[in-house]
């Protein structure tokens, strides 16, 4: 199973070379603070993404999560500010997102499976939508309602601090007035090494694809994550 999932990630991450420049790379970085308070999880956690085969800045986000266990389910909620390239008007626009998500979990044997379902409300600054010739321009959709889903499959041996996981998930934009489909998928392998009960880190590699969408782009991430837990 080790060698296997360490074949993908080298399958993913080579992929990501050698069509940068047909589609996209970036990488993603990714520091987490996470206190546990009996069936309560508090996370706070602040991501640094880069675009433009890793040549730009996308993105830096800060994101705080509270969420609650209940049996094998857990309830969650988010707020999430982003600080977004948009390269279309060649500036940084804060964004500011409200997340609610539900995630079933269930273990057999060393198999870890679980399925999200995450809905996020996303605020956009229209102030900043001044086209070159002075005119106005608005948001189509804002705030955008987005429905995410993700399937995850994860492998603990109990030989080793390592555990593998490969995921799926969809993203389907709920108020676009003319898009009635699923608009992005993503697909990851992920590596999470415990250094201890406080400390893992995290590899991965990642496929997010555009479907449905005017001239779809393809991107290639390499991400690494660090996590505090307390």
């Amino acid at each position: 199973m080790k060698k296997t999932a360490l074949i993908f990630y080298i399958i993913i991450i080579l992929s990501a070379y050698t069509k940068a420049q047909e589609k996209d790379y970036g990488i993603w970085t990714t520091i987490s603070l996470e206190k546990k308070i009996k069936k309560l999880d508090i996370e706070l956690n602040s991501e640094l993404r880069t675009f433009n085969n890793s040549q730009d800045i996308n993105r830096l986000s800060f994101q705080l999560d509270a969420s609650y266990k209940i049996y094998f389910l857990k309830l969650g909620l988010g707020y999430q500010f982003i600080y977004f390239n948009d390269i279309k008007y060649n500036d940084y626009q804060p964004r500011q997102r409200y997340i609610a998500y539900l995630i079933g979990k269930k273990s057999y044997k060393n198999f870890t499976f679980s399925i999200r379902e995450r809905f996020q409300r996303t605020i956009k600054d229209e102030r900043d939508r001044i086209r070159i010739d002075g005119s106005y321009d608005t948001y189509k959709v804002n705030p955008e309602w987005e429905w995410r889903n993700k399937i995850k499959i994860s492998y603990n041996s109990k030989n080793t601090p390592i555990i593998t996981s490969l995921s799926f998930e969809s993203f389907y934009c709920l108020n676009d007035p003319d898009n009635k489909f699923f608009n992005e998928l993503r697909y990851s392998l992920d590596l999470d090494y415990r250094l201890s009960k406080k400390h893992t880190i995290s590899i991965y590699g990642l496929i997010d694809k555009e479907i449905n969408v005017t001239n779809p782009l393809t991107r290639y991430i390499t991400g690494i994550a660090y996590k505090y837990s307390f």
